[in-house]
């Protein structure tokens, strides 16, 4: 029984490594200093698998835009992108979305993202009321045609690569925290699950007697 013992041991391992680490601020403006203002060199940053936030304030006078590329590792995907504060006398700011490691083309554009949303305490995408999305998990929006209008398409959850994300505020100035939340993807979910279903049935099978 000992390749037995030593391929479910195996098993459980690939499970627990594939477990959601404890949340991280991956960048805090305030102790890391402003994100990129310019789209053809955003802050580049690696997620983790759990939770990466990002914590910033944008403002339309003196800093309208964020620019950050975010990598999401090989074997994971992003399965949720959660406002988890936001601060301002402007019920709203824009968030978008491009695939790869700098913006290309004008942030003004639909045509320039693969999905966006409006966020904030009143929020208004497409023909929806204004909507307080605090807490919300803004990926559905950024991916539903009829919400991010004329935007050239986003499947969710994003796979494996390096998305550059536009975080906007044109009006009075807005404090923000994003929480992007990094999986694995489907199939290694359902292998360390199975490991553990395997590993689970090996401990409980009757044991012949000695």
């Amino acid at each position: 029984m000992l390749p037995f013992r030593a391929a479910a041991t195996a098993l459980l391992a690939a499970a627990l490594s594939e477990s959601p680490s404890a949340a991280a601020i991956i960048w805090n403006e305030s102790l890391n200093g402003d994100l990129s203002n310019v789209q053809g060199t955003p802050t580049a940053l690696a997620l983790a698998s759990g939770t990466n936030s990002i914590v910033g304030a944008v403002e339309g006078d003196t800093d309208p835009r964020d620019f950050v590329s975010l990598t999401v590792p090989v074997g994971k995907t992003l399965s949720s992108i959660t406002l988890f504060s936001y601060g301002s006398p402007d019920p709203q700011g824009f968030t978008g979305i491009q695939a790869g490691a700098s913006f290309v083309g004008s942030p003004f554009s639909a045509s320039s993202y693969a999905g966006y949303a409006h966020y904030g305490t009143g929020a208004v995408n497409g023909a929806l009321p204004p909507t307080n999305l605090v807490g919300a998990d803004l990926l559905p929006i950024m991916a539903n045609p009829l919400l991010a209008v004329g935007a050239t398409g986003l499947t969710v959850p994003l796979a494996a690569g390096t998305y550059t994300f536009v975080i906007q505020q044109l009006g009075d100035a807005a404090s923000y925290r994003f929480d992007y939340e990094v999986v694995p993807e489907p199939e290694v979910s359902s292998l360390c699950a199975a490991g553990l279903a395997l590993l689970a049935w090996w401990r409980r099978r009757p044991r012949s007697a000695t």
